[in-house]
């Protein structure tokens, strides 16, 4: 909301000189001189500091006293408006996006899990991280389409459009960390697979190992950078409707970091499929699905830091425009992570199954059979491998015992 301001003698109506009446409400004319109020077109009486409602009901009990104190003055970003397309579509794009937290957080557990003994190469924490920053993107992306309530419901904008955009910018490098997280854990188990079949494979130091030490610190580092020019700036000026700041070089450069961040996924990718072969044959699905899927969000933030019209940054844009092409890119990530997540096993079960299958080629090649009463490993096990080579320490001591 808001408008050109209207000099008070113009729009006020006389009464004598010293008072004038606005909108069936008398003010001092003096009073509003001196502190440098002015009417303006959308009924607000405002000094550039203080802004307030001057139409009935709510300026029939405003009063401003001498030393310009007002009392009982409603604010301008009174929340008096009904919800409107943007406030219903965030319900319930929130309500989405609450669901799928609760489903990433059952896929964190499921996937986090420990089935097989500690390795220090490969921690534990390095298969959470993609959930981890899913979580993230889920809770900034609901905080930001409840608060888009508020920016229907105020009659001129201020805070509640502020949190709505602050929020929905952090969900762009916190979804891409994702993303790169599960890449790179794919990359990761690859490489488990080769090592645990031949752990002489690669040699400490080479170039494969500082390619996989210096590539996270590139991505994060244009994450980062989209983050810190985006996010933590002075965002005083955007409800006021001020384009230019909308569109400034710092917008534009948090727009373009992300390109870079998916060339450096795509660079990932490229490694594992030159190292990790035979592993790495064939991508998963969901890799190609949510970079496709965050390609329309990226293109998306570059066109709305050239053209102000179309962003979420106006609070009267075009709501198909927003949600279409800046939360559904989003929730097509979270939904394609989590089918995803729910139908693959977790590494440990997969990496056991996988051991028993190469145990069972070996001994069938050297003609050997499973002794009567023996019971083969299989992935539905409780047993863990520390479990049973502390049985077979024991067994092996009470044979040797006189």
């Amino acid at each position: 909301m808001g408008g050109a301001p209207l000099i008070w003698p113009t729009e006020g109506t006389p009464i004598n000189e010293t008072h004038i009446s606005y909108n069936d409400h008398i003010y001092n004319s003096t009073l509003l001189k001196e502190l440098n109020y002015s009417f303006y077109r959308n009924g607000t009486l405002s000094n550039h500091t203080n802004c307030y409602l001057a139409f009935p009901p709510y300026s029939l009990h405003l009063n401003m006293v001498e030393n310009g104190t007002v009392y009982n003055g409603s604010s301008c970003s009174a929340s008096i408006l009904p919800i409107d397309t943007r406030g219903a579509l965030g319900i319930a794009f929130g309500g989405i996006h609450a669901i799928l937290l609760v489903c990433a957080l059952t896929c964190l557990k499921k996937h986090g899990a420990l089935h097989l003994p500690a390795d220090r190469n490969f921690r534990l924490v390095s298969r959470r991280w993609q959930w981890y920053w899913f979580s993230v993107t889920s809770a900034c992306a609901m905080i930001s389409c409840f608060t888009a309530i508020d920016v229907d419901r105020n009659y001129t904008q201020s805070l509640a459009l502020i949190l709505t955009n602050f929020f929905y910018y952090i969900t762009l490098p916190a979804m891409l960390a994702s993303i790169w997280e599960m890449t790179r854990h794919w990359g990761s188990f690859c490489e488990r697979l080769v090592l645990d079949e031949d752990s002489f494979k690669y040699r400490h130091g080479d170039r494969r190992s500082k390619f996989e030490l210096y590539i996270p610190l590139v991505f994060y580092l244009w994450a980062f950078l989209t983050f810190f020019l985006a996010c933590l700036r002075s965002w005083t000026t955007i409800p006021k409707g001020n384009w230019r700041a909308a569109t400034d070089a710092r917008f534009k450069a948090s727009a373009i970091f992300p390109v870079f961040g998916f060339i450096v996924i795509l660079i990932s990718i490229g490694g594992t499929l030159h190292y990790y072969q035979p592993y790495a044959r064939r991508i998963p699905w969901k890799i190609p699905f949510c970079l496709a899927f965050i390609l329309i969000r990226i293109g998306y933030n570059i066109a709305v830091a050239w053209d102000y019209d179309i962003g979420p940054l106006k609070w009267n844009a075009s709501m198909a425009k927003i949600y279409v092409l800046g939360y559904v890119p989003i929730l097509l990530v979270m939904i394609t992570m989590v089918v995803f997540g729910f139908l693959e096993e977790n590494d440990d079960i997969r990496l056991k199954r996988i051991r028993q299958k190469r145990h069972d080629t070996m001994d069938r090649e050297l003609g050997l059979k499973n002794l009567p009463g023996r019971k083969a490993k299989t992935e539905d096990s409780k047993m863990s491998d520390s479990s049973g080579e502390s049985e077979a320490a024991a067994a092996t001591t009470a044979l040797r015992r006189p």
